[in-house]
């Protein structure tokens, strides 16, 4: 590939302000952090409208109140707050950064009791899924934040699965000679993330023949540039990662203060542009963020997000989150197993077991047999090596193995039993 030398200046100053971004690791202690996405719906399992919570959420007037304009987009306190998400039936819980599970797991049970109190005093029910399981993507649904607009032009309708869905992302501190290698790490491992954690079989209504329809759906966004769940290969160093994401259409710029559709990639903006360093900065972080693989390094604040799991059932919330934060601990030893079970190079069969598990979740075949069941115990070890007892929030997981059986599975056998409502009176939140 060839570069003008702007592009390369430029590819040059990012690499160093991004690497540089990372702490220098001094043996301190990993902290996670989360962010966890809830449908909220009727109890028929019609989207609910998540404005109608804020005055409740008020109540105790220790929230601090952000908004873009008139709207509403985000409530918080010290050690967790409320974010409105694309679709207006979406509500996000933010956590701030735990030494342990342990801790975020009690910051997480304040927020959500007072989450589902809110939710129930209007008729409501907060769900433990990922996807709204009735409303279909319009633009109607769609949050009326400036920068969706533009994302909308940007994409088109597939831009409206945004709308639907509900992740479980989960944040771990790492080093600046270490988060090369832990992102590719968390990419290559997405499809075992899958494949215990999916958790939206069911949209608009039906069983949609995908365990993942989060991964599956989203999938198609930016297909050829793998812009959505696993990358098209590892990252060498530092400079390669900010390359393949250089090389990306460009969706959004930033003109005037306003949000607006991008044109190009972003080295073809850089070339015509020649912004100076903080507007470079500037436009290649907004133009990361809406670059979804699967594990994505965030330079602001120094940790790997991990971002391929739905949201998981109300009785074990923490599954996701126990999981990633286990695949950063024990990295080392699932390099090894993975190498000695599948070669040198096991991104193409990890990538085929990542579309299997997306349309079948735990039915569908590993790379080599047994391979997941190994993988759940050297994750199991590497959070019991933290001393905390964290590796008992992977007890969901393993129970998953041996049924063979992930929520996905489960919500689609609910389907052909009760529908939607069926549904809800499985995942939603109980009330307090």
């Amino acid at each position: 590939m060839t570069f003008t030398d702007a592009q390369r200046a430029a590819l040059a100053k990012i690499t160093a302000r991004f690497d540089g971004a990372f702490p220098v690791r001094t043996g301190q202690w990993r902290r996670v952090g989360r962010e966890s996405e809830h449908p909220v719906v009727t109890p028929d399992g019609q989207a609910g409208d998540i404005s109608v919570l804020w005055p409740r959420l008020a109540e105790g007037g220790d929230l601090k109140i952000k908004r873009e304009g008139d709207l509403i987009v985000a409530m918080e306190a010290e050690e967790y707050g409320y974010c409105a998400e694309v679709g207006r039936g979406t509500i996000e819980v933010i956590l701030s950064p735990s030494d342990d599970l342990v801790d975020l797991e009690r910051k997480y049970l304040v927020a959500m009791e007072r989450l589902v109190r809110a939710a129930d005093a209007e008729g409501l029910r907060v769900l433990g899924y990922g996807m709204q399981p009735v409303q279909p993507g319009t633009p109607e649904f769609m949050a009326p934040k400036q920068r969706y607009g533009a994302l909308l032009n940007a994409l088109g309708p597939i831009w409206l699965w945004f709308t639907l869905t509900a992740s479980d992302q989960v944040h771990i501190d790492v080093s600046r000679e270490e988060w090369v290698r832990l992102a590719n790490l968390g990419n290559l491992l997405s499809a075992v993330t899958v494949a215990l954690c999916a958790n939206s079989s069911v949209f608009e209504g039906k069983f949609q023949g995908m365990a993942s329809s989060r991964e599956g759906q989203m999938g198609r966004i930016g297909a050829a540039e793998f812009r959505h769940g696993m990358p098209a290969g590892p990252a060498a160093d530092a400079a390669a990662y900010i390359l393949q994401r250089a090389v990306q259409p460009m969706l959004v710029r930033r003109v005037n203060g306003l949000i607006t559709p991008g044109q190009g990639t972003f080295l073809d903006y850089v070339e015509a542009e020649r912004p100076d360093d903080d507007t470079l900065w500037d436009a290649f972080l907004l133009h990361e963020h809406y670059i979804w693989n699967s594990a994505r390094p965030r330079s602001a604040i120094g940790t790997i997000e991990l971002r391929s799991a739905c949201q998981q059932p109300p009785e074990e919330p923490f599954a996701a989150a126990a999981l990633g934060l286990s695949f950063i601990c024990a990295a080392d030893e699932l390099e090894a197993l993975l190498k000695a079970r599948l070669g040198d190079d096991p991104w193409p069969k990890m990538r085929t077991w990542h579309h299997a598990a997306v349309l079948q979740g735990l039915a569908a075949d590993e790379p080599t047999p047994g391979l997941l069941d190994e993988i759940v115990r050297v994750c199991e070890d590497g959070l019991r090596r933290r001393g905390k007892g964290e590796e008992r929030y992977l007890k969901a997981l393993r129970r998953r193995v041996q049924r063979a059986e992930n929520p996905a599975q489960e919500a689609a056998r609910l389907m052909t039993i009760g529908g939607p409502a069926a549904l809800v009176e499985r995942f939603a939140w109980p009330v307090p």
